[in-house]
Protein backbone atom coordinates (compact mmCIF):
# COMPACT_ATOMS: atom_id res chain seq x y z
CA UNK A 1 0.00 0.00 0.00
CA UNK A 2 2.86 2.43 0.84
CA UNK A 3 4.54 1.78 -2.51
CA UNK A 4 1.29 2.40 -4.33
CA UNK A 5 0.71 5.72 -2.62
CA UNK A 6 4.32 6.80 -3.13
CA UNK A 7 4.00 6.04 -6.85
CA UNK A 8 0.78 8.04 -6.99
CA UNK A 9 2.44 10.99 -5.23
CA UNK A 10 5.34 10.97 -7.69
CA UNK A 11 2.97 10.70 -10.64
CA UNK A 12 0.74 13.50 -9.36
CA UNK A 13 3.77 15.73 -8.78
CA UNK A 14 4.91 15.15 -12.36
CA UNK A 15 1.45 16.03 -13.67
CA UNK A 16 1.35 19.25 -11.65
CA UNK A 17 4.73 20.20 -13.03
CA UNK A 18 3.53 19.50 -16.57
CA UNK A 19 0.46 21.67 -16.14
CA UNK A 20 2.68 24.63 -15.24
CA UNK A 21 3.23 25.36 -18.93
CA UNK A 22 -0.22 26.98 -19.05
CA UNK A 23 -0.22 28.52 -15.56
CA UNK A 24 1.52 31.27 -13.68
CA UNK A 25 3.40 28.78 -11.47
CA UNK A 26 7.21 29.09 -11.37
CA UNK A 27 8.58 28.28 -14.77
CA UNK A 28 11.27 26.01 -13.31
CA UNK A 29 8.65 23.24 -13.18
CA UNK A 30 7.77 23.41 -16.88
CA UNK A 31 10.24 20.81 -18.05
CA UNK A 32 9.06 18.09 -15.68
CA UNK A 33 6.15 17.31 -18.02
CA UNK A 34 5.81 14.11 -20.03
CA UNK A 35 5.26 13.77 -23.76
CA UNK A 36 1.76 13.91 -25.21
CA UNK A 37 1.85 10.15 -25.84
CA UNK A 38 2.88 9.41 -22.25
CA UNK A 39 0.17 11.68 -20.88
CA UNK A 40 -2.46 10.15 -23.14
CA UNK A 41 -1.49 6.68 -21.95
CA UNK A 42 -1.43 7.81 -18.32
CA UNK A 43 -4.80 9.57 -18.60
CA UNK A 44 -6.36 6.51 -20.24
CA UNK A 45 -4.92 4.27 -17.52
CA UNK A 46 -6.29 6.53 -14.78
CA UNK A 47 -9.71 6.61 -16.44
CA UNK A 48 -9.76 2.81 -16.63
CA UNK A 49 -8.70 2.61 -12.99
CA UNK A 50 -11.44 5.05 -11.98
CA UNK A 51 -14.06 3.10 -13.96
CA UNK A 52 -12.92 -0.12 -12.32
CA UNK A 53 -13.13 1.45 -8.85
CA UNK A 54 -16.62 2.77 -9.55
CA UNK A 55 -17.72 -0.67 -10.76
CA UNK A 56 -16.27 -2.23 -7.63
CA UNK A 57 -18.06 0.34 -5.47
CA UNK A 58 -21.35 -0.42 -7.23
CA UNK A 59 -20.91 -4.14 -6.61
CA UNK A 60 -19.92 -3.51 -3.01
CA UNK A 61 -22.99 -1.33 -2.43
CA UNK A 62 -25.14 -4.18 -3.74
CA UNK A 63 -23.39 -6.60 -1.37
CA UNK A 64 -24.02 -4.25 1.55
CA UNK A 65 -27.72 -3.99 0.65
CA UNK A 66 -28.06 -7.77 0.40
CA UNK A 67 -26.20 -8.23 3.67
CA UNK A 68 -28.47 -5.71 5.39
CA UNK A 69 -31.48 -7.75 4.24
CA UNK A 70 -29.89 -10.96 5.55
CA UNK A 71 -29.15 -9.31 8.89
CA UNK A 72 -32.75 -8.14 9.11
CA UNK A 73 -34.02 -11.64 8.34
CA UNK A 74 -31.62 -13.20 10.84
CA UNK A 75 -32.69 -10.75 13.56
CA UNK A 76 -36.29 -11.76 12.94
CA UNK A 77 -35.34 -15.45 13.07
CA UNK A 78 -33.48 -14.93 16.35
CA UNK A 79 -36.54 -13.27 17.85
CA UNK A 80 -38.74 -16.15 16.59
CA UNK A 81 -36.31 -18.73 18.02
CA UNK A 82 -36.38 -16.99 21.40
CA UNK A 83 -40.17 -17.14 21.38
CA UNK A 84 -40.12 -20.83 20.33
CA UNK A 85 -37.69 -21.60 23.14
CA UNK A 86 -39.93 -19.86 25.66
CA UNK A 87 -42.92 -21.82 24.33
CA UNK A 88 -41.01 -25.12 24.60
CA UNK A 89 -40.00 -24.32 28.14
CA UNK A 90 -43.58 -23.47 29.04
CA UNK A 91 -44.87 -26.69 27.43
CA UNK A 92 -42.23 -28.69 29.26
CA UNK A 93 -43.21 -27.16 32.56
CA UNK A 94 -46.90 -27.74 31.91
CA UNK A 95 -46.35 -31.40 30.99
CA UNK A 96 -44.15 -31.93 34.01
CA UNK A 97 -46.74 -30.37 36.32
CA UNK A 98 -49.49 -32.51 34.77
CA UNK A 99 -47.44 -35.67 35.26
CA UNK A 100 -46.72 -34.83 38.88
CA UNK A 101 -50.39 -34.20 39.55
CA UNK A 102 -51.37 -37.44 37.87
CA UNK A 103 -48.86 -39.54 39.84
CA UNK A 104 -49.78 -37.78 43.06
CA UNK A 105 -53.46 -38.49 42.42
CA UNK A 106 -52.86 -42.14 41.62
CA UNK A 107 -50.74 -42.75 44.67
CA UNK A 108 -52.79 -40.67 47.11
CA UNK A 109 -56.34 -41.55 46.00
CA UNK A 110 -56.29 -44.70 48.09
CA UNK A 111 -57.91 -47.31 45.85
CA UNK A 112 -56.56 -46.17 42.50
CA UNK A 113 -52.87 -46.78 42.98
CA UNK A 114 -50.96 -48.51 40.22
CA UNK A 115 -50.28 -51.49 42.47
CA UNK A 116 -53.98 -51.86 43.28
CA UNK A 117 -54.77 -51.74 39.60
CA UNK A 118 -52.33 -54.57 38.99
CA UNK A 119 -53.20 -56.77 41.97
CA UNK A 120 -56.95 -56.31 41.69
CA UNK A 121 -56.86 -58.44 38.55
CA UNK A 122 -59.16 -61.46 38.70
CA UNK A 123 -57.39 -63.46 36.03
CA UNK A 124 -54.02 -63.81 34.41
CA UNK A 125 -55.29 -62.10 31.31
CA UNK A 126 -56.62 -59.16 33.27
CA UNK A 127 -53.38 -59.05 35.27
CA UNK A 128 -51.34 -58.81 32.09
CA UNK A 129 -53.64 -56.16 30.66
CA UNK A 130 -53.46 -54.07 33.84
CA UNK A 131 -49.70 -54.43 33.98
CA UNK A 132 -49.43 -53.31 30.38
CA UNK A 133 -51.68 -50.33 31.15
CA UNK A 134 -49.52 -49.23 34.05
CA UNK A 135 -46.40 -49.69 31.94
CA UNK A 136 -47.91 -47.64 29.14
CA UNK A 137 -48.81 -44.83 31.52
CA UNK A 138 -45.28 -44.60 32.89
CA UNK A 139 -43.70 -44.95 29.46
CA UNK A 140 -45.98 -42.20 28.13
CA UNK A 141 -44.85 -39.84 30.89
CA UNK A 142 -41.21 -40.74 30.35
CA UNK A 143 -41.42 -40.40 26.54
CA UNK A 144 -43.27 -37.12 26.83
CA UNK A 145 -40.59 -35.69 29.07
CA UNK A 146 -37.83 -36.89 26.71
CA UNK A 147 -39.68 -35.39 23.75
CA UNK A 148 -40.05 -32.07 25.52
CA UNK A 149 -36.39 -32.13 26.51
CA UNK A 150 -35.36 -32.78 22.88
CA UNK A 151 -37.56 -29.93 21.65
CA UNK A 152 -36.05 -27.67 24.28
CA UNK A 153 -32.48 -28.62 23.23
CA UNK A 154 -33.25 -28.26 19.50
CA UNK A 155 -34.71 -24.80 19.94
CA UNK A 156 -31.77 -23.76 22.10
CA UNK A 157 -29.27 -25.01 19.51
CA UNK A 158 -31.17 -23.19 16.77
CA UNK A 159 -31.14 -20.00 18.80
CA UNK A 160 -27.38 -20.28 19.36
CA UNK A 161 -26.77 -20.94 15.67
CA UNK A 162 -28.80 -17.88 14.75
CA UNK A 163 -26.92 -15.77 17.29
CA UNK A 164 -23.60 -16.95 15.81
CA UNK A 165 -24.82 -16.13 12.30
CA UNK A 166 -26.04 -12.75 13.47
CA UNK A 167 -22.62 -11.93 14.95
CA UNK A 168 -20.89 -13.14 11.76
CA UNK A 169 -23.12 -11.02 9.54
CA UNK A 170 -22.55 -7.94 11.66
CA UNK A 171 -18.79 -8.46 11.46
CA UNK A 172 -19.09 -8.87 7.68
CA UNK A 173 -21.13 -5.67 7.50
CA UNK A 174 -18.39 -3.78 9.33
CA UNK A 175 -15.73 -5.14 6.95
CA UNK A 176 -17.81 -4.15 3.91
CA UNK A 177 -18.31 -0.66 5.33
CA UNK A 178 -14.54 -0.31 5.77
CA UNK A 179 -14.00 -1.49 2.19
CA UNK A 180 -16.58 1.03 0.99
CA UNK A 181 -14.79 3.83 2.84
CA UNK A 182 -11.44 2.78 1.34
CA UNK A 183 -12.95 2.63 -2.15
CA UNK A 184 -14.46 6.10 -1.79
CA UNK A 185 -11.06 7.41 -0.72
CA UNK A 186 -9.34 5.68 -3.67
CA UNK A 187 -11.95 7.05 -6.09
CA UNK A 188 -11.44 10.59 -4.80
CA UNK A 189 -7.66 10.24 -5.11
CA UNK A 190 -7.83 8.74 -8.61
CA UNK A 191 -10.29 11.42 -9.72
CA UNK A 192 -7.84 14.12 -8.60
CA UNK A 193 -5.00 12.38 -10.44
CA UNK A 194 -7.17 12.07 -13.55
CA UNK A 195 -8.03 15.78 -13.44
CA UNK A 196 -4.35 16.69 -13.13
CA UNK A 197 -3.41 14.29 -15.93
CA UNK A 198 -6.15 15.69 -18.20
CA UNK A 199 -4.99 19.25 -17.57
CA UNK A 200 -1.37 18.34 -18.26
CA UNK A 201 -2.39 16.48 -21.43
CA UNK A 202 -4.34 19.49 -22.70
CA UNK A 203 -1.39 21.77 -21.94
CA UNK A 204 0.98 19.46 -23.84
CA UNK A 205 -1.41 19.28 -26.79
CA UNK A 206 -1.70 23.09 -26.87
CA UNK A 207 2.06 23.46 -26.86
CA UNK A 208 2.41 20.84 -29.57
CA UNK A 209 -0.22 22.56 -31.71
CA UNK A 210 1.49 25.94 -31.28
CA UNK A 211 4.83 24.47 -32.28
CA UNK A 212 3.28 22.79 -35.30
CA UNK A 213 1.62 26.05 -36.35
CA UNK A 214 4.96 27.87 -36.10
CA UNK A 215 6.67 25.17 -38.16
CA UNK A 216 3.99 25.34 -40.85
CA UNK A 217 4.30 29.14 -40.96
CA UNK A 218 8.05 28.79 -41.43
CA UNK A 219 7.61 26.28 -44.24
CA UNK A 220 5.12 28.54 -46.00
CA UNK A 221 7.50 31.50 -45.74
CA UNK A 222 10.42 29.41 -46.99
CA UNK A 223 8.39 28.19 -49.93
CA UNK A 224 7.41 31.71 -50.96
CA UNK A 225 10.68 33.54 -50.32
CA UNK A 226 13.31 30.84 -50.52
CA UNK A 227 15.13 31.85 -47.33
CA UNK A 228 13.28 33.38 -44.38
CA UNK A 229 16.47 34.78 -42.92
CA UNK A 230 17.62 36.57 -46.12
CA UNK A 231 14.27 38.27 -46.55
CA UNK A 232 14.52 39.89 -43.15
CA UNK A 233 18.29 40.43 -43.03
CA UNK A 234 19.60 43.98 -42.78
CA UNK A 235 16.54 45.28 -40.91
CA UNK A 236 18.77 46.40 -38.03
CA UNK A 237 22.05 48.16 -37.82
CA UNK A 238 23.86 44.89 -37.27
CA UNK A 239 21.92 42.67 -39.71
CA UNK A 240 24.08 40.82 -42.23
CA UNK A 241 22.19 37.65 -43.19
CA UNK A 242 22.08 34.23 -41.63
CA UNK A 243 24.29 31.19 -41.46
CA UNK A 244 23.50 27.56 -40.74
CA UNK A 245 24.92 25.02 -38.31
CA UNK A 246 23.81 21.42 -37.63
CA UNK A 247 20.34 21.24 -36.04
CA UNK A 248 19.85 20.51 -32.36
CA UNK A 249 17.32 18.05 -30.98
CA UNK A 250 14.75 19.40 -28.54
CA UNK A 251 11.46 18.48 -26.92
CA UNK A 252 8.25 20.38 -27.58
CA UNK A 253 8.58 22.04 -24.18
CA UNK A 254 12.12 23.21 -25.09
CA UNK A 255 10.62 25.00 -28.08
CA UNK A 256 7.94 26.64 -25.94
CA UNK A 257 10.41 27.88 -23.29
CA UNK A 258 12.85 29.07 -25.95
CA UNK A 259 10.16 31.05 -27.80
CA UNK A 260 8.94 32.63 -24.55
CA UNK A 261 12.46 33.77 -23.63
CA UNK A 262 13.00 35.26 -27.10
CA UNK A 263 9.75 37.25 -26.79
CA UNK A 264 10.80 38.54 -23.36
CA UNK A 265 14.25 39.64 -24.60
CA UNK A 266 13.50 40.87 -28.16
CA UNK A 267 9.75 41.46 -28.54
CA UNK A 268 7.65 39.65 -31.10
CA UNK A 269 7.93 41.56 -34.40
CA UNK A 270 11.59 41.75 -35.52
CA UNK A 271 12.91 38.48 -36.93
CA UNK A 272 16.62 39.47 -36.85
CA UNK A 273 16.37 40.82 -33.28
CA UNK A 274 14.81 37.54 -32.16
CA UNK A 275 17.32 35.42 -34.09
CA UNK A 276 20.19 37.40 -32.58
CA UNK A 277 19.08 36.48 -29.06
CA UNK A 278 18.46 32.90 -30.19
CA UNK A 279 21.97 32.76 -31.65
CA UNK A 280 23.52 33.79 -28.31
CA UNK A 281 21.46 31.18 -26.45
CA UNK A 282 22.40 28.39 -28.88
CA UNK A 283 26.07 29.50 -28.85
CA UNK A 284 26.02 28.98 -25.09
CA UNK A 285 24.40 25.56 -25.42
CA UNK A 286 27.21 24.54 -27.81
CA UNK A 287 29.99 26.00 -25.63
CA UNK A 288 31.70 23.91 -22.91
CA UNK A 289 31.75 27.05 -20.74
CA UNK A 290 27.97 26.95 -20.30
CA UNK A 291 25.32 24.29 -19.58
CA UNK A 292 24.70 21.99 -22.56
CA UNK A 293 20.88 22.20 -22.54
CA UNK A 294 18.42 24.97 -23.32
CA UNK A 295 16.91 24.67 -19.90
CA UNK A 296 20.32 24.83 -18.23
CA UNK A 297 21.40 27.88 -20.23
CA UNK A 298 18.14 29.80 -19.76
CA UNK A 299 17.97 29.12 -16.02
CA UNK A 300 21.67 29.56 -15.31
CA UNK A 301 21.91 31.72 -12.22
CA UNK A 302 22.01 35.48 -12.85
CA UNK A 303 21.89 35.26 -16.66
CA UNK A 304 18.41 35.98 -18.05
CA UNK A 305 16.28 38.42 -16.04
CA UNK A 306 12.90 37.09 -17.34
CA UNK A 307 13.50 33.89 -15.35
CA UNK A 308 13.29 35.76 -12.05
CA UNK A 309 11.29 38.94 -12.71
CA UNK A 310 8.05 37.15 -13.67
CA UNK A 311 7.94 38.15 -17.35
CA UNK A 312 8.74 34.63 -18.57
CA UNK A 313 5.86 33.20 -16.55
CA UNK A 314 3.47 35.77 -17.98
CA UNK A 315 4.44 34.98 -21.57
CA UNK A 316 4.12 31.25 -20.94
CA UNK A 317 0.67 31.77 -19.43
CA UNK A 318 -0.53 33.60 -22.58
CA UNK A 319 1.51 31.60 -25.08
CA UNK A 320 4.42 33.04 -27.12
CA UNK A 321 3.74 34.83 -30.44
CA UNK A 322 3.89 32.87 -33.70
CA UNK A 323 7.03 34.66 -34.90
CA UNK A 324 8.80 33.74 -31.66
CA UNK A 325 7.91 30.08 -32.23
CA UNK A 326 9.19 30.37 -35.80
CA UNK A 327 12.53 31.90 -34.77
CA UNK A 328 12.98 29.37 -31.98
CA UNK A 329 12.36 26.53 -34.45
CA UNK A 330 14.73 28.11 -36.99
CA UNK A 331 17.45 28.34 -34.34
CA UNK A 332 16.93 24.71 -33.30
CA UNK A 333 17.14 23.76 -37.00
CA UNK A 334 20.55 25.48 -37.21
CA UNK A 335 19.84 29.07 -38.30
CA UNK A 336 22.16 31.74 -36.83
CA UNK A 337 22.37 35.51 -37.35
CA UNK A 338 25.79 35.95 -38.96
CA UNK A 339 26.46 39.33 -37.35
CA UNK A 340 26.39 37.83 -33.83
CA UNK A 341 27.49 34.26 -34.63
CA UNK A 342 30.49 34.59 -32.30
CA UNK A 343 28.68 36.43 -29.47
CA UNK A 344 27.80 34.88 -26.10
CA UNK A 345 26.24 37.87 -24.31
CA UNK A 346 23.98 40.87 -24.91
CA UNK A 347 22.60 43.87 -23.07
CA UNK A 348 20.13 46.60 -23.77
CA UNK A 349 21.54 48.90 -26.46
CA UNK A 350 20.79 51.88 -24.19
CA UNK A 351 23.62 50.82 -21.87
CA UNK A 352 26.13 52.03 -24.47
CA UNK A 353 28.12 48.79 -24.27
CA UNK A 354 30.37 48.16 -27.27
CA UNK A 355 29.23 45.49 -29.66
CA UNK A 356 26.86 44.67 -32.53
CA UNK A 357 23.48 46.40 -32.18
CA UNK A 358 20.49 44.37 -33.42
CA UNK A 359 17.03 45.58 -32.52
CA UNK A 360 17.12 46.97 -28.99
CA UNK A 361 20.10 44.94 -27.81
CA UNK A 362 23.85 45.11 -28.21
CA UNK A 363 25.67 41.81 -28.64
CA UNK A 364 29.26 41.03 -27.73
Amino acid sequence: MNKKWKARIRRTFALICAAAVCSTAPVTAVFAEDSVEDLEEQTSSLQNELDSLNDELTGLSSEISELASRIEETDASVQKAELDLAAARLNEEMQYDAMKKRIKYMYEAGNTSLLEIIFSSKSMGEFLNNTEFVQNVTEYDRNKLEELEQIHNDVKEKEQALLDEQASLQEMQQELSQRQESLNSAIASTSSELDASSEALQAARDAQAAAQAALEAEQEQAASQGNSGSSSGGQTSGGSGTSTVPPASAETTDLVLFAALLQCEAGSTNYDALLAVATVVMNRVASPSYPNTLYGVIYQSGQFAPTWNGSLSRVLAQGPASLCYQVAQDALNGARLSAVSSCYSFRAASTGHAGVVVGGNVFF
